[in-house]
């Protein structure tokens, strides 16, 4: 189908072109969302990544409904999501294995509608699997993706960007900044390299295949459970500073082991470890650990990455000054995996920025477009940043006895990580950028009145720091963050 109604690609109804062009530099979940959803606004893509192909490592993660809103919109991508959707209960259980609480996700749970009820949520995907998909989908598009192309320096004009690359220059309309928090490329944008810090915090993260469990060996015993009950999300809070993550599904396993940075962890970025590293780190915390998940641990059959969280402060602009460089992701706004949200903003990004070039629709308005984008996200991002502080300082600083336990379908009061709130998980990116684009040009540009209704309601915005976090945690005073506004269902 041609002409001025748009055109049908792969299944996907792509807008009527527009004639600008959007570089992306990244090819992360930010930068392939950002891809797909700004060609399908009409847009010319193109993608530069200089990684030589996606990466094959990663565990997994969740996607609430926020970050998902589009799916519908690619008929490939929504098949291969649906064919695997591992839908679980979420618990949470001392060392020992006792369950203290067991909870479906919020928006799983009876009578709820969110925002996007044609989709069968999955609360565990794998992070290699779901880029893959994203990346299959681009390609059959046939928006070009350049791999092992290292973006070095960028040049910008009023009217457009030039990103210079080891393999020669790509121009742009809009130059989307998906490439993480480490960055390479000196970004004309307020704290564009500025010093990344380490968080003092580390996690081990890694999955692997189920079947490489020894048989009749004590994690064999736990992976089993997959058979009877399905996936699983398990939380043990281990106390002293300590919490361990297993997901298990019918294929893979992972687990991810959360810590304070200590003797044991590199002074680099990252650091391969042996599992019996992890685990004189995991028994520090309790003697009382279950023998299978020590054991499951044990079992890791290739070498573990210990990450160290490194961190920078929230930097209110995004854009360059000239408005045509645009940060979205990790490179904006990084996050703890305590928080949940890595990814989910990344890919609200992506909805939101396409559809707010769309709203701006020439090439002369992309520079407001950029800032609408930014000011429509900022407060709800740094929100959901600091969530990854609160949820872990109740994570680590939990203990139960064999006794506890929650009502069923409830967590315990005092850790708020089970509780997310309607505010997160019912968002549409896209349609909140597609209401809210006019009267936030008009506060932009003529400074009017405008308020964002993508936070909680009633919440009043408090800027925050690293250090201020670290202080308060240190005399042990309480957040508040998730009384600000209402956090509820």
């Amino acid at each position: 189908m041609n002409g001025t109604s748009g055109t049908v690609v792969d299944g996907v109804y792509r807008y009527p072109e527009k004639g600008i062009k959007v570089v992306i530099v990244g090819a992360g979940n930010g930068g392939l969302t950002a891809a797909l959803e700004c060609w399908r606004k009409g847009f010319d893509v193109v993608v530069l990544e200089r990684a030589a192909e996606l990466s094959p490592l990663g565990d997994f993660f969740t996607i609430p409904p926020s970050a998902l809103t589009t799916l519908k919109d690619y008929p490939r991508l929504y098949k291969k999501y649906h064919s695997k959707v591992h839908d679980c209960v979420v618990r949470l259980m001392t060392p020992s294995g006792h369950v203290v609480a067991s909870l479906m996700p919020e928006w799983k749970r009876e009578g709820i509608v969110h925002a996007c009820p044609e989709v069968d949520i999955s609360f565990l995907n794998r992070r290699p699997e779901y880029a893959s998909w994203q990346l299959e989908q681009v390609q059959a598009l046939g928006i070009p993706v350049h791999f092992s192309t290292q973006a070095e320096n960028v040049t910008e004009t009023d009217d457009k960007v030039i990103i210079h690359t080891d393999k020669g220059d790509y121009e742009g309309d809009v130059v989307v900044a998906a490439d993480g928090i480490g960055s390479r490329v000196p970004w004309p944008v307020p704290g564009g390299l500025s010093a990344v810090k380490d968080s003092g915090y580390a996690v081990a993260r890694v999955a692997f295949p189920r079947d490489t469990i020894k048989k009749g060996s004590p994690a064999e015993a736990l992976s089993k459970s997959v058979d009877e009950e399905g996936p699983q999300f398990r939380t043990y809070v281990g106390g002293d500073d300590v919490s361990l993550i297993i997901f298990l599904t019918k294929d893979y396993v992972a687990w991810a082991f959360s810590h304070e940075a200590d003797a044991y962890s590199a002074e680099s970025w990252h650091n391969l470890r042996d599992p019996e590293d992890i685990i004189k780190v995991i028994e520090k915390s309790s003697n009382d650990w279950d023998p299978a998940v020590l054991d499951f641990v044990r079992q890791t059959p290739v070498k573990v990455v210990d990450w160290r969280l490194m961190w920078r402060d929230s930097i209110e602009q995004w854009t360059s000054d000239k408005g045509r460089i645009i940060k979205v992701g990790d490179s904006a706004h990084a996050f703890f995996p305590t928080a949940g949200n890595g990814a989910v903003q990344a890919q609200e990004d992506g909805i939101s920025l396409a559809e707010c070039l769309h709203q701006a629709g020439i090439k002369e308005n992309m520079p407001w477009a950029t800032r609408v984008h930014n000011t429509l996200r900022f407060q709800r991002v740094s929100i959901l940043q600091q969530t990854g502080f609160v949820n872990r300082d109740e994570l680590h600083h939990s203990t139960f006895d064999e006794s506890a336990h929650a009502p069923d379908g409830e967590a315990p009061p005092e850790v708020g990580f089970f509780k997310i709130g309607r505010w997160v998980w019912d968002h549409n990116p896209e349609d909140y950028a597609r209401r809210s684009y006019q009267k936030c040009l008009e506060h932009i540009r003529d400074g009017k009145k405008f308020y964002n209704t993508n936070i909680p309601p009633g919440h009043v915005f408090k800027s925050w720091t690293l250090e201020s976090e670290y202080k308060r945690m240190a005399e042990g005073g309480h957040s508040g963050l998730k009384e600000n506004g209402y956090w509820g269902m």
